[in-house]
């Protein structure tokens, strides 16, 4: 993954030793941060510069737990993947909870790791199809209005890009495919 690609993870968790634990199991594929209190995880995450792109959220810390955290980002929108990671097993409230996976502690290396990378593909895919309709849309409009034979620069352009969506698309779809990935949040089939 080169450096424009890296991707950011803040790692939320009052028990430090637990936080750098899970930094070294991402050290090498991702950039980290740490926070241990939910108030400084709030201070990471500025809506206007997206430097974050997921979230592992110890659910309960003193002062402001996980769940608190979460909904403060789901209230204001912040569109970043969030995973639960916590001793607390999950119950009935979790399908009502602000979170794209949760992990009950104590959890392995590899369990962090692949929840990392399951929801950072699910992001992918969401951006993509986001950036795949639009550009459909688009082409549609246009081919309509130019049924003739001399199709403008602009169509032509929208159709390469939609090919290259659909095959970026087809790759996503395959990873996720090739893994278990409700067995990377955690979820009974």
């Amino acid at each position: 993954m080169d450096d424009a690609d890296e991707k950011t993870i803040l790692i939320v968790d009052d028990e430090e030793v637990v936080a750098e634990s899970y930094e070294l199991y991402l050290e090498g594929d991702y950039e980290t941060r740490i926070a241990t209190t939910g108030g400084a995880a709030l201070a990471e995450l500025n809506p206007n510069d997206r430097e974050i792109d997921l979230i592992l959220l110890d659910r309960r810390m003193p002062g402001m737990s996980g769940d608190v955290v979460a909904e403060h980002v789901a209230d204001y929108e912040l569109d970043y993947q969030v995973i639960m990671v916590s001793a607390v097993d999950p119950d009935v409230d979790v399908a009502t909870m602000p979170c794209d996976g949760y992990l009950s502690k104590p959890v392995s290396e590899d369990e962090v790791v692949n929840a990392v990378e399951k929801a950072l593909n699910v992001d992918r895919y969401q951006t993509l199809l986001k950036e795949y309709n639009a550009v459909a849309e688009k082409q549609a409009i246009l081919s309509d209005e130019f049924r003739s034979t001399e199709v403008p620069d602009e169509l032509r352009e929208l159709r390469t890009r939609k090919e290259e969506l659909e095959s970026e698309i087809k790759a996503v779809v395959a990873e996720l495919d090739d893994t278990n990935v409700g067995g990377a949040f955690g979820v009974v089939d």
